[in-house]
Protein backbone atom coordinates (compact mmCIF):
# COMPACT_ATOMS: atom_id res chain seq x y z
CA UNK A 1 0.00 0.00 0.00
CA UNK A 2 0.86 3.13 -0.88
CA UNK A 3 1.53 6.52 1.11
CA UNK A 4 -1.78 7.88 0.31
CA UNK A 5 -3.30 5.07 1.05
CA UNK A 6 -2.21 4.74 4.42
CA UNK A 7 -2.87 7.90 4.99
CA UNK A 8 -6.52 7.48 3.91
CA UNK A 9 -6.46 4.29 5.58
CA UNK A 10 -5.71 6.02 9.20
CA UNK A 11 -7.95 8.84 8.15
CA UNK A 12 -10.94 6.92 8.01
CA UNK A 13 -10.12 4.81 10.98
CA UNK A 14 -9.83 7.54 13.54
CA UNK A 15 -13.58 8.08 12.93
CA UNK A 16 -14.04 5.44 15.03
CA UNK A 17 -12.53 7.09 18.00
CA UNK A 18 -15.96 9.52 16.80
CA UNK A 19 -18.55 6.99 17.31
CA UNK A 20 -20.37 6.99 20.99
CA UNK A 21 -20.70 3.47 22.17
CA UNK A 22 -24.40 4.18 22.76
CA UNK A 23 -23.96 4.08 18.87
CA UNK A 24 -22.11 1.20 18.48
CA UNK A 25 -24.41 -0.45 21.10
CA UNK A 26 -27.65 0.52 18.91
CA UNK A 27 -26.06 -1.21 15.60
CA UNK A 28 -25.60 -4.55 17.88
CA UNK A 29 -28.95 -4.68 18.79
CA UNK A 30 -30.36 -3.60 15.17
CA UNK A 31 -27.96 -6.83 14.04
CA UNK A 32 -29.79 -8.77 16.84
CA UNK A 33 -33.56 -7.53 16.02
CA UNK A 34 -32.97 -8.14 12.24
CA UNK A 35 -31.05 -11.19 12.51
CA UNK A 36 -33.32 -14.16 11.06
CA UNK A 37 -32.14 -15.24 7.57
CA UNK A 38 -34.19 -15.07 4.37
CA UNK A 39 -33.84 -17.24 1.43
CA UNK A 40 -34.10 -15.91 -2.15
CA UNK A 41 -33.06 -17.83 -5.08
CA UNK A 42 -33.59 -16.49 -8.71
CA UNK A 43 -33.28 -18.81 -11.31
CA UNK A 44 -32.17 -17.28 -14.88
CA UNK A 45 -33.11 -20.13 -17.69
CA UNK A 46 -32.04 -20.02 -21.46
CA UNK A 47 -34.00 -20.35 -24.44
CA UNK A 48 -33.74 -23.65 -26.40
CA UNK A 49 -33.00 -23.13 -29.77
CA UNK A 50 -31.25 -24.93 -32.88
CA UNK A 51 -32.78 -27.79 -35.57
CA UNK A 52 -32.27 -30.02 -32.00
CA UNK A 53 -34.23 -27.96 -30.04
CA UNK A 54 -31.14 -29.18 -27.35
CA UNK A 55 -28.80 -25.89 -27.98
CA UNK A 56 -29.14 -23.17 -25.19
CA UNK A 57 -29.12 -19.59 -27.08
CA UNK A 58 -28.92 -17.47 -23.77
CA UNK A 59 -31.94 -15.39 -21.36
CA UNK A 60 -34.58 -13.79 -23.86
CA UNK A 61 -35.49 -10.34 -23.08
CA UNK A 62 -38.74 -11.50 -21.61
CA UNK A 63 -37.07 -13.59 -18.99
CA UNK A 64 -34.71 -10.73 -18.65
CA UNK A 65 -37.14 -8.27 -18.04
CA UNK A 66 -38.61 -10.67 -15.88
CA UNK A 67 -35.86 -11.53 -13.78
CA UNK A 68 -35.45 -7.38 -13.18
CA UNK A 69 -38.68 -6.91 -12.35
CA UNK A 70 -38.23 -9.68 -9.64
CA UNK A 71 -34.76 -8.13 -8.49
CA UNK A 72 -36.98 -5.53 -8.24
CA UNK A 73 -39.59 -6.64 -5.83
CA UNK A 74 -36.97 -8.56 -3.63
CA UNK A 75 -35.74 -4.96 -3.04
CA UNK A 76 -38.86 -2.68 -2.44
CA UNK A 77 -39.96 -5.97 -0.03
CA UNK A 78 -36.43 -5.93 1.60
CA UNK A 79 -36.48 -2.14 2.24
CA UNK A 80 -39.63 -2.43 3.55
CA UNK A 81 -39.19 -4.91 6.05
CA UNK A 82 -36.40 -2.58 8.44
CA UNK A 83 -38.99 -0.29 8.35
CA UNK A 84 -37.61 3.08 10.04
CA UNK A 85 -34.43 1.42 10.74
CA UNK A 86 -33.21 0.74 7.04
CA UNK A 87 -34.28 3.91 6.74
CA UNK A 88 -31.14 5.63 8.06
CA UNK A 89 -29.17 3.56 6.17
CA UNK A 90 -30.67 4.56 2.81
CA UNK A 91 -30.59 8.22 4.26
CA UNK A 92 -26.89 7.66 4.73
CA UNK A 93 -26.04 6.57 1.42
CA UNK A 94 -28.15 9.37 0.12
CA UNK A 95 -25.94 11.82 1.97
CA UNK A 96 -23.21 10.29 0.58
CA UNK A 97 -24.24 9.96 -2.71
CA UNK A 98 -24.73 13.72 -2.34
CA UNK A 99 -21.80 14.66 -1.14
CA UNK A 100 -19.48 12.87 -3.95
CA UNK A 101 -22.15 13.74 -6.74
CA UNK A 102 -21.13 17.55 -5.67
CA UNK A 103 -17.34 17.17 -5.88
CA UNK A 104 -17.49 15.71 -8.70
CA UNK A 105 -19.93 18.41 -10.37
CA UNK A 106 -17.26 21.20 -8.83
CA UNK A 107 -14.54 19.15 -9.99
CA UNK A 108 -15.74 19.15 -13.77
CA UNK A 109 -16.70 22.98 -13.54
CA UNK A 110 -13.04 23.75 -12.96
CA UNK A 111 -11.48 21.01 -15.28
CA UNK A 112 -9.20 23.70 -16.82
CA UNK A 113 -8.08 24.71 -13.39
CA UNK A 114 -7.11 21.18 -12.66
CA UNK A 115 -5.93 20.47 -16.24
CA UNK A 116 -8.37 17.25 -16.36
CA UNK A 117 -9.64 17.35 -20.17
CA UNK A 118 -9.98 14.60 -23.20
CA UNK A 119 -10.86 11.26 -21.54
CA UNK A 120 -10.01 12.14 -18.39
CA UNK A 121 -12.80 14.73 -18.29
CA UNK A 122 -15.46 12.09 -20.08
CA UNK A 123 -14.78 9.82 -16.82
CA UNK A 124 -15.00 12.38 -14.34
CA UNK A 125 -18.80 13.26 -16.17
CA UNK A 126 -19.55 9.40 -16.14
CA UNK A 127 -18.74 9.40 -12.27
CA UNK A 128 -21.28 12.12 -11.61
CA UNK A 129 -24.00 10.35 -14.01
CA UNK A 130 -23.62 7.29 -11.72
CA UNK A 131 -22.71 8.98 -8.72
CA UNK A 132 -26.40 11.05 -9.03
CA UNK A 133 -28.06 7.71 -10.51
CA UNK A 134 -26.91 5.71 -6.38
CA UNK A 135 -28.51 8.93 -4.70
CA UNK A 136 -31.73 8.71 -6.44
CA UNK A 137 -31.72 4.96 -5.90
CA UNK A 138 -31.47 5.74 -2.01
CA UNK A 139 -34.12 8.42 -2.00
CA UNK A 140 -36.64 6.14 -4.06
CA UNK A 141 -36.37 4.01 -1.15
CA UNK A 142 -36.94 5.95 2.09
CA UNK A 143 -33.46 8.18 2.26
CA UNK A 144 -33.38 11.42 3.00
CA UNK A 145 -30.14 13.17 2.94
CA UNK A 146 -29.10 14.85 6.41
CA UNK A 147 -27.95 18.24 4.52
CA UNK A 148 -27.00 19.55 1.35
CA UNK A 149 -24.15 21.62 2.00
CA UNK A 150 -21.06 19.47 2.90
CA UNK A 151 -16.92 21.02 2.93
CA UNK A 152 -14.19 19.29 1.31
CA UNK A 153 -10.64 18.90 3.58
CA UNK A 154 -8.84 21.80 1.65
CA UNK A 155 -11.83 23.98 0.51
CA UNK A 156 -11.33 25.96 -2.34
CA UNK A 157 -8.07 24.79 -3.00
CA UNK A 158 -9.26 21.46 -4.04
CA UNK A 159 -10.60 22.85 -7.10
CA UNK A 160 -7.93 24.93 -8.26
CA UNK A 161 -4.83 22.67 -7.16
CA UNK A 162 -4.70 19.20 -9.19
CA UNK A 163 -2.82 17.34 -6.57
CA UNK A 164 -5.10 18.34 -4.47
CA UNK A 165 -8.08 17.39 -6.46
CA UNK A 166 -6.41 13.88 -6.93
CA UNK A 167 -5.96 13.59 -3.18
CA UNK A 168 -9.78 14.05 -1.93
CA UNK A 169 -10.90 11.59 -5.25
CA UNK A 170 -8.61 8.75 -3.79
CA UNK A 171 -9.81 9.62 -0.05
CA UNK A 172 -13.52 9.85 -1.22
CA UNK A 173 -13.48 6.48 -3.05
CA UNK A 174 -11.48 4.70 -0.20
CA UNK A 175 -14.31 5.73 2.28
CA UNK A 176 -17.33 4.87 -0.54
CA UNK A 177 -15.46 1.35 -0.41
CA UNK A 178 -15.42 0.82 3.19
CA UNK A 179 -18.70 1.92 3.87
CA UNK A 180 -20.34 -0.22 1.53
CA UNK A 181 -18.13 -2.70 2.69
CA UNK A 182 -19.69 -2.37 5.72
CA UNK A 183 -23.28 -1.94 4.00
CA UNK A 184 -22.56 -5.83 2.55
CA UNK A 185 -21.55 -7.36 6.29
CA UNK A 186 -24.89 -5.44 7.56
CA UNK A 187 -27.26 -6.30 5.38
CA UNK A 188 -26.27 -9.76 4.98
CA UNK A 189 -26.38 -10.13 9.12
CA UNK A 190 -29.90 -8.60 9.12
CA UNK A 191 -30.82 -11.39 6.33
CA UNK A 192 -31.72 -9.08 3.32
CA UNK A 193 -29.42 -10.69 0.67
CA UNK A 194 -30.90 -8.87 -2.22
CA UNK A 195 -29.63 -5.51 -0.21
CA UNK A 196 -26.24 -6.66 0.74
CA UNK A 197 -25.86 -8.03 -3.49
CA UNK A 198 -26.97 -4.09 -4.45
CA UNK A 199 -23.97 -3.13 -1.89
CA UNK A 200 -21.51 -4.97 -4.12
CA UNK A 201 -22.98 -3.71 -7.30
CA UNK A 202 -22.37 -0.29 -6.04
CA UNK A 203 -19.07 -0.97 -4.33
CA UNK A 204 -17.98 -2.51 -7.92
CA UNK A 205 -19.01 1.25 -9.47
CA UNK A 206 -16.97 2.85 -6.75
CA UNK A 207 -14.38 0.40 -7.03
CA UNK A 208 -13.63 1.44 -10.78
CA UNK A 209 -13.89 5.24 -9.19
CA UNK A 210 -10.49 4.55 -7.64
CA UNK A 211 -8.80 3.38 -9.92
CA UNK A 212 -10.30 6.15 -12.81
CA UNK A 213 -8.68 8.87 -10.30
CA UNK A 214 -5.37 6.26 -9.90
CA UNK A 215 -5.31 6.67 -14.27
CA UNK A 216 -5.45 10.14 -14.06
CA UNK A 217 -2.84 10.73 -11.63
CA UNK A 218 -0.61 8.50 -13.19
CA UNK A 219 0.02 6.41 -10.39
CA UNK A 220 2.20 3.18 -10.80
CA UNK A 221 -0.10 0.42 -10.47
CA UNK A 222 -3.35 2.04 -11.51
CA UNK A 223 -4.73 -0.65 -9.87
CA UNK A 224 -2.96 -1.68 -6.36
CA UNK A 225 -5.56 -3.33 -4.34
CA UNK A 226 -5.08 -7.21 -4.20
CA UNK A 227 -8.18 -6.73 -1.16
CA UNK A 228 -9.73 -4.13 -0.64
CA UNK A 229 -9.06 -2.41 3.46
CA UNK A 230 -11.68 -2.98 6.48
CA UNK A 231 -11.85 0.21 7.63
CA UNK A 232 -15.26 0.04 9.33
CA UNK A 233 -16.99 -2.12 11.94
CA UNK A 234 -20.56 -1.24 10.14
CA UNK A 235 -22.10 1.05 7.98
CA UNK A 236 -23.94 3.33 11.11
CA UNK A 237 -19.92 4.60 11.92
CA UNK A 238 -20.04 5.92 8.17
CA UNK A 239 -21.38 9.72 9.25
CA UNK A 240 -18.56 10.10 11.87
CA UNK A 241 -15.76 8.36 8.77
CA UNK A 242 -16.87 11.09 6.29
CA UNK A 243 -16.95 14.23 9.21
CA UNK A 244 -13.57 13.06 10.57
CA UNK A 245 -12.10 13.24 6.91
CA UNK A 246 -13.11 16.95 6.46
CA UNK A 247 -16.55 16.49 4.36
CA UNK A 248 -19.08 17.15 6.87
CA UNK A 249 -18.26 20.70 8.38
CA UNK A 250 -19.66 23.33 6.12
CA UNK A 251 -18.75 26.90 7.05
CA UNK A 252 -18.29 30.02 5.30
CA UNK A 253 -15.52 29.97 2.77
CA UNK A 254 -15.47 26.17 2.80
CA UNK A 255 -19.35 25.26 1.87
CA UNK A 256 -20.48 23.70 -1.28
CA UNK A 257 -24.12 23.16 -1.83
CA UNK A 258 -25.57 19.79 -3.81
CA UNK A 259 -27.34 20.81 -7.22
CA UNK A 260 -29.06 17.98 -9.14
CA UNK A 261 -27.31 16.25 -11.74
CA UNK A 262 -28.09 14.01 -14.66
CA UNK A 263 -28.86 10.44 -14.79
CA UNK A 264 -27.89 9.30 -18.13
CA UNK A 265 -24.78 9.72 -19.72
CA UNK A 266 -23.35 8.31 -23.33
CA UNK A 267 -21.81 4.43 -22.53
CA UNK A 268 -23.37 4.26 -19.20
CA UNK A 269 -24.95 1.07 -18.98
CA UNK A 270 -26.70 -0.79 -16.24
CA UNK A 271 -28.71 2.08 -14.50
CA UNK A 272 -31.22 -0.03 -12.36
CA UNK A 273 -30.05 -2.36 -10.19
Amino acid sequence: MNVMNEMNTSEVRKALEEVPSESLAATSDLMTSLSARKSRRWLLRGTVAGATGLAVTGITAAALTATNALHAQAVHAEAASGGANLTEFFSILATGEELFATFYRLGIAHHEQLRINGDALIALEAIRVEEEIHRRFAIAHGGVPATTHFSFPHGDDTFEDRALFLETQQLAENLTNGALLAWIIDMAEMGLPRLAQIGGQLMQVEGGHRVVGRVIMDADPWDNWGFGPVVLDNFLQVPAAVKAAGFLSPRPGNDFEYHPGPTSFPGVIHTKP
